[in-house]
């Protein structure tokens, strides 16, 4: 069992970067007639009423660095806080299995216990 393990896992690890690396260089579009043009960056985590440089390089965000959530996915959003509900709820499904099979084991092994 522990040789078609391996074996697996060999294969698996091997196998895994191919699609990455049969994909040639992305095209840029660039050829010699392209005319260069500025460009802007539009970016909303840029928008900021701080120099930039005081926002980057903290692990917490600082007042004024960022913005409000504008959608339910954005950072601080309201999914965000119902994917933590319902990660803590999976984590309390799987807690009571484990905890339901394991007194059913231990009665099953001694009838006295409850």
């Amino acid at each position: 069992m522990r040789r078609w393990f391996l074996l697996t896992l060999t294969v698996l690890a091997v196998l895994a970067p191919a699609p990455a690396l049969a994909v040639g260089p992305p095209d840029s579009g660039v050829t010699t007639d392209t005319a260069v043009t500025a460009t802007s960056i539009d970016n909303e985590f840029l928008n900021t009423k701080r120099d930039i440089s005081e926002c980057l390089g903290n692990s917490v965000n600082l007042p004024d660095c960022g913005f409000q959530p504008t959608t339910p996915g954005a950072r601080g959003g309201a999914l965000q806080y119902v994917t933590f509900a319902l990660m803590a709820f999976g984590l309390g499904f799987i807690f009571w299995r484990v905890t339901r099979g394991v007194r059913a084991r231990d009665s099953a092994v001694d009838p006295t216990k409850p």
